[in-house]
């Protein structure tokens, strides 16, 4: 569940903080797919998620940088 007060904040690491965190969800929506036998949908949620991670780590790296 992410904090609504985030998503309104101007601070683009809050916003990246905030999508981290919807991105956890998705380890414990594919584990349930693939309990449903629905490979499919484990497997893009597994996707879903490795992209997100990696793209908000890159993303986060760059605004410490600056």
């Amino acid at each position: 569940m992410t904090d609504n007060r985030l998503l309104r904040n101007d601070d683009p690491h809050a916003a990246l903080y905030a999508l981290l965190a919807g991105a956890e969800g998705c380890g414990p929506a594919a584990r349930a797919a693939r309990q449903a036998q629905d490979e499919e949908l484990a497997d893009f949620l597994c996707k879903v998620q490795e992209e997100v991670v990696e793209e908000a780590g890159r993303l986060l790296a760059q605004r410490v940088a600056e």
